[in-house]
């Protein structure tokens, strides 16, 4: 269940797959998209108010699960008209270094914002109080987000009269064959890290045994570095091109992983080399692959491509902790000097093998995926 709904926000873009029935439909998408918005993270949000209903652990969990899973969901519709809107609203010969830029700042919010609140989670000795008082802050700052939204204007959307499901327009991204093949990277890319990814924050807090504030101050090397390796990577990529980035980055970016393959109590020390690895590669990769899906993908029928991929990325990283809670089942169990939690540290290392032979093989010069 932590796996599943820690990636709710994830597979739950399959549906926005079909969210195209009612964008492509639509001349003005901005108060749609507001309302979505708000909506989303007042479900999600409001899980922190249900224990004050005094219902059992199991009615708890039920409810907790359902609130959301439906946040998530409208979150996964909303994200594929939010990012058709995004890049419309961005000029094509410096799309590439607004993203950059775009993202630097996104990065530079979630660090400081990631810090404060793990030291509040700690300050209340990670009691009740303090996660009403995180996700209270939340739901705040969504409101705020939601307002900014509505002074953002919308570019026109052409509308087709009458627009009616078209199984051959629905099915146009997997005919495109660099789209297609740029998928199928993308599926196997994150199936195989979230085999074991889906499951760190579980691994971290109640079996290593980290408080949230330590989690935190660790977490900032990742986005400190995801923020000073941005302008690296954009010089990079107008040097050596996206294909380069994307396969050098991605290298980095799954090191993480072989770390963590080797991180227990004992050896804390592994858990900041790790981060410093995650942060350079992820600052490259995370963009470079949101850039290329929108450099193949054509001008028209966005919304669809769009869909598509949120529906691959969510069906990996919805059936990957399913998988990891098998391998979790059937790997051996043992413990020694190296192995602390083999169950948890194996998968750490299956999910580098597969996801290192996934590049190695895409970038190829004779097999390509992408």
């Amino acid at each position: 269940m932590v796996g599943i709904l820690n990636n709710s926000s994830n597979w739950a873009l399959i549906l926005g797959l079909f969210s195209f029935l009612i964008y492509e439909r639509m001349e003005c998408r901005k108060n749609l998209l507001v309302t979505l918005n708000i909506l989303s993270r007042l479900l999600i949000c409001s899980i922190v108010f249900i224990p004050l209903l005094h219902a059992g652990d199991t009615a708890t969990l039920t409810i907790v699960s359902i609130l959301v899973s439906l946040g998530s969901i409208l979150w996964g519709i909303y994200s594929v008209g939010f990012n058709i809107w995004l890049m419309s609203s961005v000029p094509k010969n410096t799309r590439n270094q607004f993203i950059y830029t775009r993202t630097m700042w996104l990065r530079i919010s979630f660090t400081v914002t990631s810090l404060v609140m793990g030291y509040v989670l700690d300050w209340f000795n990670k009691s009740y109080a303090g996660f009403l008082i995180i996700f209270t802050i939340s739901l705040g700052f969504s409101i705020l987000d939601a307002v900014v939204l509505t002074k953002i204007d919308e570019p026109a959307n052409k509308v087709e009269h009458n627009h009616k499901f078209n199984s051959t327009e629905f099915l146009e991204p997997l005919r495109n064959h660099e789209y297609r093949k740029m998928l199928t990277f993308v599926f196997l890319y994150y199936f195989s890290l979230t085999l074991s990814s889906s499951y760190t924050s579980l691994y971290q807090i109640r079996y290593l045994g980290f408080n949230y504030g330590f989690i935190s101050t660790i977490y900032v090397i990742t986005y400190f570095l995801m923020i000073v390796c941005t302008r690296f990577w954009s010089r990079l990529e107008r040097e050596k091109g996206m294909r380069f980035v994307l396969k050098t980055s991605g290298l980095v970016a799954i090191t993480e992983f072989f770390v963590y393959a080797f991180l227990t109590s004992e050896r804390v020390f592994l858990f900041p080399i790790a981060a410093i690895i995650a942060g350079i590669g992820n600052s490259g990769f995370n963009i470079a692959i949101f850039n290329y899906r929108y450099e193949v993908m054509p001008d028209n029928n966005r919304t669809i491509y769009e869909g598509w991929y949120g529906a691959i990325f969510g069906i990996s990283v919805l059936l990957s902790p399913i998988a990891g809670d098998i391998f979790m089942k059937v790997l051996p169990t043992f413990e020694n000097t190296i192995f602390q939690y083999s169950g948890f540290q194996l998968r750490y290392f299956i999910s580098f093998i597969l996801a290192f032979i996934v590049i190695v093989v895409n970038f190829s010069e004779k097999k390509k995926i992408i």
